[in-house]
């Protein structure tokens, strides 16, 4: 058969319809990015969390046993700031416990779809590079001489292309039914968990500020008595009196 280069080829499913499907999937790989992402920062969270309780205690154990401040002035005033951190320690592990169960295992739970999705991607490709596949040996079938030989195998590769075809199209209408709805899902899902983090984040920070104040409190410290430039103006008059003394005059 001689080639006729006016003939045009059939255009194949990938260039013809495959273009909603494409920008679904490449909203769920994003949807499937950012979900573990927060996993992994919602854990991180928990881990500094409990990273700065051990920090402050250390500050203060240290603080307690350290020459700087052997003396009946701070005894007092160091037990009250541990007892304060231990309190602060207590309200960040409830704090960690309630972002776990309505932020982290959410978030993991979620997660556990993204496997089966993944599979059900790459079974609709498989299902497409099939119909492909059975197209075009159809088309290069049709361009033979018309044989009993090449007209039986042609037969035979377009019962299979029907049945590619078949599979590919009820694969791919799935997709486009489900993945919108998985994606539009995760708004609803995703909300109560929000507001939980939020309301305590709260709760936390309201509780460790009426810690705080107690112990101002208990050590005699009224509120904005002393600011942070006459904190700073003490310590500077403090350090060139220590400064002027012989022992640490510069030799």
């Amino acid at each position: 058969m001689s080639w006729n280069p006016f003939k045009r080829a059939k255009s194949s499913p990938k260039q013809t319809g495959d273009r909603e499907f494409e920008r679904e999937v490449a909203r769920f790989n994003q949807l499937e990015g950012a979900t573990k992402k927060i996993y992994k920062d919602t854990r991180k969270h928990g881990d500094a969390l409990s990273a700065l309780s051990k920090a402050e205690l250390r500050i203060y154990q240290d603080l307690a046993t350290s020459p700087v401040s052997q003396d009946d002035l701070f005894r007092d005033p160091l037990q009250e700031c541990i007892a304060c951190a231990e309190r602060l320690d207590e309200l960040r592990q409830e704090l960690a416990s309630r972002n776990q169960k309505t932020v982290t295992d959410p978030m993991k739970k979620f997660s556990g779809v993204f496997p089966s999705v993944n599979a059900a991607i790459k079974r609709r490709d498989q299902a497409l590079q099939d119909y492909q596949k059975y197209q075009a040996k159809v088309l290069k079938l049709q361009e033979r001489e018309k044989t009993a030989q090449n007209q039986a195998k042609l037969d035979a590769n377009n019962q299979a292309l029907a049945v590619a075809k078949l599979d590919y199209e009820r694969q791919n209408a799935v997709m486009l039914e489900d993945l919108p709805q998985l994606i539009e899902g995760r708004i609803d899902y995703f909300e109560p968990s929000f507001e939980a983090m939020i309301r305590s984040g709260a709760s936390y920070y309201s509780q460790a500020s009426d810690v705080l104040s107690d112990l101002t409190n208990k050590l005699g410290w009224k509120k904005g008595e002393l600011s942070d430039e006459d904190c700073q103006q003490q310590l500077q008059q403090k350090l060139a009196e220590i400064k002027s003394l012989s022992i640490v005059e510069d030799g």
